[in-house]
């Protein structure tokens, strides 16, 4: 076989390599057309030129397929280098990934037009069969292999499983065993068609008998397919190569036309509106968070208002990462992650269209929010009128109606007093007693006693006036005025406390949660 001949035969056994060529050749080099292939393990099939030049471009490709990026590769021969030759050589250095593989458990007609569509996404079909009359070419006329024995063991003793592949469970009678042979495997989808009676059976029996984790059975995908209304051997197809690109991509399989109906705009990303966002996140909503340019968060450790000055914070599983630009915020949130934007001004709504504003700053007072923002629009705390400034208030006062939804009227009005934790209200709370520059002399997290040093503001320090933890502290470097909010004291002198989100958090972004998907449906008849 000629180079290209042996090309296409790595190709058909779906092994990954390189294909290098000359594509330019300057003086004197030993080649000035030739093409060599390069395998992963830096093995090569042909020459060009040896030497040097091959040998760099041989590292250089086993780099290129570990990456899986194709790449330009230029190497000089000059005779200054030791070279006898004295020219330059140019290589185009063209990856060939290996395809993703789809295993076809079963060779029936949903399998059939699975296999149709997957090798069209581009995926090596395999199929595994007890019944050699269903494994055949006829049948399958994409499948890249067979594998056939006469049981569900001895069929799959050739067949390799890793995180390149995507299984599909379709037997006639086997599912159960094909299920747990491959549930413990490597497999990026595991899928199976069935009931969910059916379904919820196996996974009990694979729970009680093999004690396979809940964990692991989260990556199973059982009755397969996303919920498209399909039928027919084909629009199953359909259904299930649509769930397999999701799950494979991590996108949300969400129509494109209405993203913005699962997209919830939070202005502050302090510790409050951390618990808001978070609950939001989890529920499987998409978040975008506004936050000013230096925001003075005290209880830095659970807020993603953090995220401004490190670039990204995460939070029981929910990732928040800065974004500089609305686009980038965009792709930050098809890919999961809480994005944040400094906005004071809030002027990235227009551009990002959510269906739903909630105003978390916390500022006792309204800072330009409105109801025209988006079709539905909350805020937290005194300073809005529910009705007229937004459609709905949540209380934030601690006590009975802490997290109360009101549809009309206004949240209890701003007291100055610090709710009361461990028997302390104002205590617990410090402040600035004149204008300057603050500087921390203890870390969130510390024990103190009463009448300890914690900062200092200027050259007036701020004394613990009480026994605790410190909860919450302002950044080094932040100008302050009198009177500013600097330190959280907790007198139950928990430090985990410090790094969990609190119950008032919780409570906030449960009540905003229960208003998002009580009016969803509402909000959508205001969008269209």
């Amino acid at each position: 076989m000629n180079i290209f001949e042996q090309a296409a035969d790595l190709q058909d056994r779906n092994i990954p390599f390189a294909f290098v060529s000359i594509t330019k050749s300057v003086g004197s080099t030993p080649r000035s057309n030739a093409h060599m292939i390069v395998k992963k393990d830096g093995s090569t099939i042909g020459t060009v030129g040896g030497g040097i030049a091959e040998f760099t471009v041989t590292k250089e490709a086993v780099a290129a397929i570990a990456e899986g990026k194709s790449t330009h590769v230029d190497v000089s021969l000059a005779v200054t280098d030791g070279h006898a030759c004295g020219g330059t050589l140019e290589f185009f250095v063209d990856v060939i990934a290996s395809k993703r593989r789809l295993l076809l458990f079963g060779g029936g007609h949903v399998n059939e037009q699975i296999a149709r569509l997957g090798a069209g996404c581009g995926f090596r079909i395999e199929v595994i069969e007890t019944r050699a009359e269903y494994a055949t070419g006829e049948r399958f006329p994409d499948a890249g292999e067979f594998h056939v024995g006469e049981t569900v063991e001895e069929a799959m003793k050739s067949l390799v499983i890793d995180r390149d592949c995507a299984i599909v469970i379709a037997t006639h009678g086997l599912d159960k065993s094909v299920l747990e042979a491959v549930i413990t495997s490597d497999a990026a989808y595991i899928g199976m068609l069935g009931s969910r009676t059916k379904v919820n059976t196996y996974r009990r029996a694979l729970e009680s008998e093999r004690n396979i984790s809940i964990e692991r059975l989260d990556h199973f995908y059982s009755p397969v397919g996303l919920d498209i209304g399909s039928e027919t051997p084909h629009e199953i197809a359909i259904a299930v190569m649509a769930e397999v690109m999701m799950v494979l991509h991590d996108r949300s399989g969400q129509s494109l036309s209405r993203k913005a109906e699962n997209l919830v705009v939070v202005r502050g990303a302090g510790d409050l509106a951390t618990g808001v966002i978070v609950r939001l996140a989890k529920a499987g909503y998409r978040v975008c968070a506004l936050e000013i340019e230096q925001p003075t968060t005290i209880r830095r450790t659970v807020a993603f208002s953090e995220a401004v000055y490190t670039g990204e914070v995460a939070l029981e599983t929910v990732v928040c990462r800065r974004a500089e630009s609305d686009q980038e915020a965009k792709t930050l949130l098809d890919q999961g992650i809480v994005a944040l934007l400094v906005d004071p001004s809030a002027s990235m709504i227009e551009r990002l269209r959510p269906f739903a504003v909630v105003d978390a700053i916390i500022a006792k007072k309204n800072l330009g929010t409105h109801k025209g923002m988006a079709p539905l629009v909350i805020a937290l705390g005194p300073g809005f009128e529910a009705g007229a400034d937004c459609d709905y208030v949540i209380e934030t006062k601690r006590g009975h109606d802490l997290g109360k939804v009101i549809s009309r009227g206004f949240a209890e009005p701003n007291t100055g007093i610090p709710g009361k934790i461990g028997g302390f209200a104002e205590e617990r709370v410090l402040h600035s007693a004149s204008a300057g520059t603050f500087v921390g002399h203890k870390k969130i997290g510390d024990l103190v006693k009463q009448g300890d040093v914690i900062a200092a503001v200027g050259t007036d320090e701020i004394i613990a006036p009480i026994d605790g933890v410190v909860r919450g502290m302002l950044h080094d470097g932040i100008v302050v005025p009198t009177n500013f909010k600097v330190a959280d004291i907790d007198p139950r002198g928990i430090a985990s406390y410090c790094e969990t989100i609190s119950d008032k958090a919780r409570a906030l972004g449960g009540s905003v949660l229960e208003v998002i998907d009580g009016m969803r449906a509402k909000a959508f008849r205001r969008i269209s």
